[in-house]
């Protein structure tokens, strides 16, 4: 049931990207990005973000502007956050 509700409603809306940095440095680089949350923390330099295309694109580029390492991740919505509650 989760897979067919993920790929009828979730499914390309969205994805996921770890970011090389603190929940704190992750967290400053969502600011002004209602459509991007923290949904992960792997470790003190590991976090994982989820939300919008457009809005995962804009922060992984400043990620990167600011000289840190980002990995997009093979999935197409995003999970753990709000994105996934309808």
């Amino acid at each position: 049931l989760r897979s067919r509700l993920i790929a009828q409603e979730l499914a390309g809306h969205g994805g996921m990207a770890s970011l090389a940095t603190s929940a704190d440095q992750a967290r400053e680089l969502l600011t002004g990005h209602d459509d991007v949350w923290i949904a992960a923390v792997n470790g003190p330099t590991s976090t994982v973000i989820a939300g919008t295309p457009t809005g995962l694109a804009e922060v992984t580029t400043a990620a990167e502007n600011a000289g840190l390492r980002t990995r997009t991740l093979p999935v197409d919505y995003a999970s753990h956050t709000p994105h996934v509650e309808r």
